[in-house]
């Protein structure tokens, strides 16, 4: 059993840990993960669904030792699989704990997850689909995601499809610094939230990022079960495009409503900065050089750079 102590271990970490665990077969103890969860709510709701989900697909099982998280991987198989995943979660993270073990499969394999789709505690499903899977199938690994309903956080009710087809040998890793960056637009994403809020953060955005107010679009999400808000921009670098994300928070772990317009313009502000460091330095969301460490330690490709100290450990731990 491998045993891993992760400096600044966090839910990513955590669900990284257990996807090479379920692409290797490697059991792990992970130091402070069960700790993790006592102290973290919202890590805990996650864990609850990858416990849940990977129980009914016979695919592994969980124990707590103490403050020590035990992870013992079962055998994933190809098909067609439908998952649930709670209203304090995120089925994206869910997704992305299953995608890199199935690209090890002899066969493509389909998930449809019904849960929060757009939560602040992971990725929109734009940004996974078109920035993290660009970079991803030039790896060799081809993966695919549709958002098929809206589902905020703390109401749950939205559902995204995803397939991953086995990888193939011989991918690179891609450069992630880009030359020519060009700003194309933005759009803002609410649901049963005053309009006004909408508006305000067009004004941030346009005035933060340069962008005029006619190329940032505003989409008022009707088919969703509760209130939510997200910020998207769009760039084009070195002619492949770009998404940059922000995710309102509009209920916390203990269902308490938070969102007010202080924090909406603040997710405004938090994707402007990373608009600015895009045009500035040419590079992405720091997430995306993080999120490539699996599909890096499976394919025995160099780490992206940046990728830090516990993406080093988990390369090494697995590899």
């Amino acid at each position: 059993m491998i045993e891993l102590r992760l400096p600044g271990l966090d839910r990513v970490a955590a669900r990284q840990a257990i996807s090479l665990s379920l692409a290797t077969g490697k059991s792990f103890r992970l130091s402070g993960g069960f700790g993790l969860a006592r102290q973290d709510p919202a890590f805990a709701a996650c864990l609850s669904d990858w416990e849940n989900a990977l129980a009914s697909l016979s695919a592994g099982s969980f124990l707590a030792d103490g403050e020590d998280l035990l992870f013992r991987p079962g055998t994933l198989r190809h098909g067609t699989y439908t998952l649930q995943t709670g209203p304090f979660s995120s089925a994206l993270e869910l997704v992305l704990l299953m995608l890199p073990p199935l690209t090890r499969l002899d066969y493509r394999t389909a998930l449809s997850v019904r849960g929060v789709t757009h939560s602040d505690l992971s990725y929109t499903t734009d940004f996974v689909n078109l920035t993290l899977f660009d970079i991803l199938e030039r790896m060799g690994f081809y993966l695919h995601l549709s958002l098929r309903r809206f589902g905020f956080y703390g109401s749950g009710g939205g559902l995204i499809e995803a397939r991953a087809y086995p990888g193939e040998a011989g991918g690179t890793m891609p450069g992630l610094v880009f030359r020519d960056v060009i700003m194309r637009g933005a759009r803002v994403y609410i649901a049963r939230l005053p309009t006004d809020i909408a508006l305000m953060q067009r004004g941030t955005l346009s005035g933060l990022c340069g962008l005029p107010e006619s190329s940032i679009g505003i989409v008022e999400v009707l088919d969703a079960d509760g209130p939510g808000n997200c910020v998207q921009a769009y760039a084009e670098c070195d002619g492949r495009s770009m998404v940059l994300q922000a995710v309102s928070p509009v209920y916390d772990a203990d269902g308490e409503y938070i969102f007010n317009e202080e924090r909406a313009e603040e997710t405004a502000r938090s994707l402007a900065s990373l608009c600015a460091r895009l045009k500035e330095n040419g590079a992405p969301p720091p997430e995306a050089a993080r999120e490539i460490l699996p599909y890096s330690a499976l394919s025995g490709s160099p780490l992206p750079a940046g990728a830090g100290e516990t993406a080093k450990l988990l390369a090494d731990a697995f590899g």
